[in-house]
Formats: structure tokens, C-alpha cells, sequence
């Protein structure tokens, strides 16, 4: 029995779940959305099957959306354990590879079948839309840029951060492309480029963010923020819907804002820059639930902005449990 836990604790360090919350919350956002799109004064309805009004088919929906969600996490997170393995066994030798609680071999197995899993979970979500296989290649599109970034991209600190950012966007896009607001997606993706960024700098990390670095990463974001709202106006819609009130985004502009201000407060009362750090990247992670709600609040659509409010207050409570009772260290994905 002991031996099984300690697998158990082993593979879910290695596949990072104690910050995979992040990821979870904004697929099940796009999920919730794309089935309440209807409800929206003015919005142009996909038609897609989020639409019907069984609640049953939106568990389901949820469900595959956990399932891909926590796959394309942790094959990432044990992807980078495995191209990161020698690294570690002079800088991070308590982390499973190095410390030789699972063989490298094995972390490759682990991923593999956490791509699987997303796979499949896209299969479903695809399946049951308009949108068809294309669940699937924004999957595998995902899988790929995630291996693109451990094995190339965080290695030039303007590449990575950007990439993390493309990463962020497509993988919101994963349930329903059609979606006709996504303008949150274009958040997620900022979100994101700002925390790698910051996450780079409290880290001393090398190589150092020069001012070119700054001006590649300004760069990409606004060549993919291009890219977005092209997307958006090439379909014929709007970056805000006329329909909902202008000041909308008022409220994740809000979020963002306390946002700066705790992680300032978190990092100013870390006993060091590295633990500062740490902290950074795991509520940049939870903060995804709170700005699904502040974008539901935007909407008009209150009970689902409640419903990610109490999502994101367990969130919260539910992987600091994991990471500190369970003593899950793992770090989302960064530089190393």
C-alpha cells in the first residue's frame, strides 16, 4: 500500500497537478461559455451542441474538458522533467527523475498516456460540435507547442515567453474555435506573457531579459494579438459586442489589478526572490477562475460568474492542500 502511494505522490509531482488548476479553469470558462453563448443579448449564436439544454450533455462536456485539461498538463510537466533531467541533477535533485524515484523511461510512458488522455478528452468535446476534428489538431497543436517550448523556446527568454502566451490561446480554443467572443482568450494570453516574464526576472534566470529580449517579447505580443483580432473581424464580429455594455471589461481589468497588488504584497514578504517566485507562478495559475468570473460578470451572466467565483476560492483551497499536505512542490512550467 505504502509503495502505491508513493507511486501515486510520484506521478502526480512529476505531472505538476498541484498548479494544474489554472489550466482546468480556463477550458471549463470556454466550455461554459460556448453553452450559455445563446443567452447573450445581441451575440451571435454558433449553434453548436453547448446550446441543447440538458444538463447531463454539459457534465460530459466538463468532464472532457477536465480530462484534456490535466493530459496536455502533465505530458508538458513530465516532458520537461525528462529533456530537463540532467539539469536537475545538479541544481534540482529533489524533483522524481534525479532523485530516482522514476526513470526517465517511465516519465516518457507517463506522458505519452497524459497525451493520450487529452486526446481522447478532445475527441469527445469535437465530437459532440460543429467544430469536429478540430478539437483534436488544437490539441495536438497544443501537445506540439509544449514540446517546442521545453525543448527549444525556453532556452531564448523572448521565444519562450511568447510561447507560453500562443500556448495559453490556443488551448482555450481547444473546446469551441467558434467561439464569437474572444476577447478573453487575448487576456489569457497576456495574462500568461506577463507572468513568464516577471517569473524570468525574480529568478535571475539566464539568459537575462536584455532590452532586446523586452522588445521581442512586446514584439510577439503584438504580431499574436494582430493575429487574434483579424481572426475575430474575418469572421465578421466584433473584438467587444456592441450588445453587452462598453464597460464591461472594467471587471477582469479589476481582477488584473488585484492581481499586481497581492502577488506584489506575496513577493515583497517571501523570504527570497526564488520563493517569491514560486508564488507568482502558482496564483498567476489560479487567477484564471476569478477572471472567468469577472468575464461572466461582464456578460450579464451572473449565476455562472458565482459559480467561478467558488470554483476559484476551492481552487485555491484544494491545490494548496495538495501542495502542502501532500507535499506536491512540483512548479509549473518555466525556464530553467
Amino acid at each position: 500500500m505504502n509503495s502505491m502511494l508513493g507511486r501515486l505522490l510520484t506521478m502526480l509531482q512529476l505531472t505538476r497537478v498541484s498548479i494544474a488548476f489554472g489550466a482546468v479553469s480556463d477550458l471549463w470558462f470556454a466550455v461554459i461559455l460556448a453553452w450559455t453563448i445563446h443567452a447573450i443579448p445581441g451575440v451571435p449564436d454558433s449553434r453548436t451542441w453547448w446550446t441543447g439544454e440538458s444538463l447531463g450533455s454539459l457534465g460530459v462536456a466538463l468532464g472532457a474538458a477536465l480530462v484534456t485539461a490535466l493530459g496536455l498538463f502533465g505530458c508538458g510537466a513530465a516532458f520537461n522533467d525528462v529533456l530537463d533531467a540532467r539539469h536537475d541533477a545538479a541544481f534540482r535533485p529533489g524533483r522524481p527523475i534525479p532523485a530516482g524515484r522514476i526513470r526517465p523511461t517511465q516519465a516518457l510512458v507517463i506522458a505519452v498516456l497524459a497525451l493520450v488522455c487529452a486526446v481522447i478528452g478532445a475527441s469527445i468535446l469535437g465530437g459532440a460540435s460543429e467544430g469536429g476534428l478540430w478539437s483534436i489538431w488544437l490539441t495536438l497543436l497544443t501537445a506540439s507547442l509544449l514540446l517546442f517550448y521545453n525543448s527549444a523556446a525556453k532556452f531564448v527568454p523572448a521565444v519562450g515567453v511568447v510561447t507560453i502566451g500562443v500556448i495559453h490561446a490556443v488551448h482555450m480554443l481547444i473546446p469551441s474555435w467558434t467561439l464569437p467572443i474572444l476577447l478573453p482568450v487575448w487576456w489569457s494570453m497576456t495574462h500568461a506573457m506577463m507572468v513568464a516574464a516577471s517569473v524570468h526576472v525574480l529568478e535571475e534566470k539566464r539568459p537575462v531579459l536584455t532590452r532586446q529580449a523586452w522588445l521581442g517579447i512586446a514584439m510577439g505580443w503584438i504580431f499574436w494579438s494582430v493575429m487574434l483580432f483579424l481572426f475575430v473581424s474575418g469572421r465578421g464580429l466584433d473584438i467587444w459586442p456592441e450588445s453587452l455594455p462598453w464597460w464591461g471589461p472594467l471587471w477582469p481589468a479589476m481582477a488584473m489589478l488585484l492581481f499586481v497588488v497581492f502577488v506584489r504584497w506575496k513577493i515583497m514578504t517571501a523570504p527570497s526572490l526564488r520563493s517569491g517566485a514560486e508564488k507568482l507562478k502558482r496564483y498567476g495559475a489560479m487567477w484564471q477562475a476569478l477572471y472567468g468570473a469577472t468575464w461572466f460578470l461582464a456578460m450579464g451572466l451572473y449565476t455562472q460568474a458565482a459559480c467561478f467565483g467558488v470554483l476559484a476560492c476551492t481552487g485555491i483551497i484544494v491545490m494548496t492542500i495538495l501542495r502542502e499536505v501532500l507535499g506536491l512542490s512540483g512548479r509549473p512550467l518555466g525556464y530553467r
